[in-house]
């Protein structure tokens, strides 16, 4: 679908729906030094940023299964713990159940970009600050103390029953605060979940940290930055 123009996503946006894990909450910079710290404790040299990135992948596959097939939703947490686990069972590594769950504990420890705290309190100012996340409510619970700025409420999947880009888990930020899909901005460093906003309505902003390219989907980002401080222009200038 056609991008919007931005001064009538101004105009109409009520919501800041922000997907939180490498978008506004910095992964690579806890999770690279706790792989590597678990592969130098088994004496593997093995690369702790290509771990980390199969591992995501791995994550993001079975998370995707996990929203298609019958059955109830998988946490956050066993998801990851059971793809971290695989990754390491192909490196030929014998490592405990702890461990495991030790490093998947450290995503309650992430903090936010250089650039989002200001940013968001510059945003407060003006609209609602949503989380909506694939993460489990007490990970977002954990991690929403991290911001400068206390975001106004936080949505987990986990309440929806399926993870984005599945529209349950859209819509149910929309009932939670009571307005409709185009009044909300879904914000994500993420192609995948912002093609699922942008198929239920709401508008997208495509903030994209890592300079990749957004694909060749239909759905449009009606805002492109680089980082939130870029948003914060775009959105209150």
């Amino acid at each position: 679908m056609s991008p919007i123009a931005t001064e009538t996503v101004r105009e109409e946006t009520t919501v800041l729906a922000f997907d939180l894990w490498d978008t506004l909450l910095d992964r690579d910079s806890t999770l690279i030094p706790a792989l590597g710290e678990l592969l130098e404790a088994h004496e593997c040299d093995y690369d702790p940023e290509v771990l980390l990135r199969r591992y995501l992948a791995m994550h993001f596959r079975d998370s995707m299964i996990d929203s298609l097939i019958p059955g109830p939703h998988t946490p956050f947490k066993e998801i990851s713990r059971r793809a971290l686990t695989y990754r390491l069972e192909q490196l030929g590594l014998d490592v405990s159940d702890e461990e495991v769950r030790a490093v998947i504990r450290r995503w309650k420890e992430l903090e936010p970009y250089p650039d989002v705290d200001a940013a968001l309190g510059e945003l407060a100012d003006e609209y609602v600050l949503v989380g909506l996340s694939n993460g489990d409510p007490d990970m977002l619970e954990a991690v929403r103390s991290n911001f400068e700025t206390d975001l106004d409420g936080v949505v987990s999947v986990a309440k929806a029953g399926a993870y984005k880009p599945h529209r349950a888990s859209y819509d149910l930020c929309c009932e939670r605060f009571g307005v409709a899909p185009h009044e909300v901005l879904f914000v994500t460093s993420h192609t995948f979940d912002l093609v699922g906003a942008k198929a239920v309505g709401m508008r997208g902003a495509f903030l994209n940290r890592h300079e990749n390219p957004f694909g060749g989907w239909n759905y449009r980002p009606d805002v492109r930055v680089d980082d939130t401080e870029a948003l914060a222009d775009v959105l209150t200038g």
